[in-house]
Parts: structure tokens; C-alpha cells; sequence
């Protein structure tokens, strides 16, 4: 296999792993765990360990406290509110209000950074807010949002998180990766904790702890992995036309498995979202708005 195809793949990999990452949550919670309990377990078995490693490298932490704080809260609750809403909501409108992030950002970064916004910024905001508005009122209240449920709001709320959280990375570009993923995690263990002791206890079996650390190292960890690969060896506008193929995986996923069949407002709806993204990612003076920006100036996933 040409070395070329290796990034398309791995993103195309890691884009549906995220996609269909409400199918395994729905089966944990089938099986007794909670939404803040399999938060709490996923995250604690990738933060203790990586969280051990980066104390013993605490000193890279220097003139980078203010950002690792910011993140622990940011893109703790990025992944919390997004995981809470894949495992209530339906998929396809928690992943298109996701995908709201990308127009938060160009508000973000005018408003933190001195951005310009700019014509495409403007025009991916007016197809942002238009696509949301049909998406959440299923055309039943066209332009209202009067329909909007708490799994929508936590998908917004998460989109959002992840803007600003892409802000702070781009005004702070010097520390590791691996440390920026550390704080994430360990924010969503911080933040899930209290939610979890408000939650029933969990009623794993035995028999499923094997499949929950492998969903915790190799879905999760896996589908961070492989978007981080193949963004880095890929131009943005490739990688920029491939990540939305999350929202079709979680589409054909929901239908085929959970029966959730949208309707022709929401395709439409999402179709101007999605849009609105495109444009957004092409920027050439954006910060990447998929994923908090690094210091390489490409897009990852944590």
C-alpha cells in the first residue's frame, strides 16, 4: 500500500470510531454502567497512568499553568457533555450541533485573538445558525428553537467547549502533546466524579471490565491515535473534506442500529452545518476548528 493512502485511512479509521462511539456507550449503559460512571471509568483508565507519567515531567508544566487549567476544564467538559449527549440523544442531531464548533471558533478568535472574521466567516456563521435552527425544530418551528431538548443543549455546549478550548492552544502553543491530552483527560475524571456520585451505582459483570479497558485504550485512545496520524501527513482542506465523515458515520450507524431515521430538515439542516464547517476549516488563517490547535499548526483529537 502506497504510504500516501496510510493517513486517508487511518483519518477515515479513527473519524467512523468516533462516529459510532454511541453504539458501545449504549451497550456499557445496557449492561448497568451509567453515562457518569463509564465517563468516570473510561477517562480514569487513560488519566492515571498518563497523568503519573506527566507529573515526572511536571517540569515541562512551567509558564504553562494558567492553559493546563484551562483545558482540564475545557476539554474536560467537551467530552463529557459530548459523550452524555451520544448516550441520551439522538446521534445525528448531537453530531451536527457538535459540528457547530468550527463557527465558535471564528466568535472565539475574534473575540480572544483579534481574528479577522471575514467573508467566509461570516458566510459559515449565517449557514451555521441557519443549519442548527432546522435541525433543532425539525422544521416544525422553522427558525424557533423551541424544540430544543437537554441532549441538544449539552451538544452545543460541548461544540462550544471545544472552540474555546482551541483558542487557549493557539494562544499557548508550547506544550507537549501529550501533556494537552493528559489535562483533557484527567478534566473529564474531574468533572464526571461529581455527576457520577449523583448516579445510580454501576452494575458491571465481571465479564465486561475486559471489554471496558479495551474501550477506554483502543477505541478511545485508538480513534485519537489515528485521527492524530492522519491529520499531521494530510493538507487541511484533504483532512477538512474527510473528518465530517464522523457525521455520516454516526448517521448510517443510528439508522442501521438504532433505528433513528432523520428527516429531510435535518439532512438539509445538516447539510448547512457541515457547510458552514467546510468553509471554516479552509481558512487559511484559522485555527484548526476540529480539534485543539498545536503548535504544527494541524488538528488533533483528544
Amino acid at each position: 500500500m502506497r504510504n500516501g493512502a496510510l493517513p486517508v485511512l487511518a483519518l477515515l479509521l479513527g473519524s467512523t470510531l468516533w462516529g459510532v462511539l454511541w453504539w458501545p456507550m449504549r451497550h456499557f449503559a445496557a449492561a448497568g454502567v451509567s453515562g457518569p460512571w463509564l465517563i468516570l471509568g473510561v477517562y480514569a483508565l487513560l488519566a492515571l497512568p498518563m497523568g503519573t507519567w506527566s507529573w515526572r515531567h511536571r517540569r515541562d508544566w512551567r509558564g504553562h499553568g494558567r492553559a493546563i487549567l484551562w483545558l482540564v476544564f475545557l476539554g474536560g467538559w467537551t467530552n463529557v457533555a459530548f459523550m452524555l449527549a451520544l448516550l441520551h440523544g439522538e446521534v445525528i442531531r448531537v453530531l451536527l450541533l457538535f459540528y457547530l464548533s468550527p463557527v465558535w471558533a471564528i466568535f472565539a478568535a475574534r473575540l480572544f485573538l483579534h481574528e479577522a472574521i471575514g467573508w467566509r466567516g461570516a458566510m459559515a456563521a449565517a449557514l451555521a445558525v441557519s443549519g442548527s435552527a432546522l435541525v433543532v425544530s425539525k422544521g416544525q418551528a422553522l427558525g424557533g428553537w423551541s424544540t430544543i431538548t437537554g441532549n441538544d443543549l449539552l451538544a452545543i455546549s460541548s461544540g462550544l467547549a471545544f472552540a474555546l478550548s482551541s483558542v487557549v492552544l493557539r494562544a499557548d502553543e508550547g506544550l507537549a502533546d501529550l501533556h494537552r491530552a493528559t489535562a483533557v483527560w484527567v478534566g473529564c475524571v474531574l468533572l464526571a466524579l461529581p455527576l457520577a456520585l449523583l448516579a445510580p451505582l454501576p452494575r458491571l459483570h465481571p465479564g465486561e471490565m475486559g471489554f471496558l479497558l479495551a474501550f477506554s485504550w483502543f477505541w478511545i485512545a485508538g480513534a485519537t491515535l489515528l485521527v492524530q496520524y492522519g491529520v499531521v501527513r494530510m493538507a487541511v482542506s484533504l483532512s477538512a473534506v474527510i473528518l465530517p465523515f464522523e457525521v455520516i458515520a454516526g448517521a448510517a450507524s443510528a439508522w442501521g442500529l438504532a433505528g433513528e431515521v432523520p428527516s429531510f430538515t435535518e439532512i438539509l439542516g445538516g447539510m448547512l452545518i457541515l457547510t458552514a464547517a467546510f468553509l471554516q476549516m479552509t481558512r487559511r488563517d484559522a485555527a484548526p476548528p476540529m480539534a485543539p490547535a498545536l503548535s504544527d499548526g494541524k488538528e488533533r483529537r483528544f
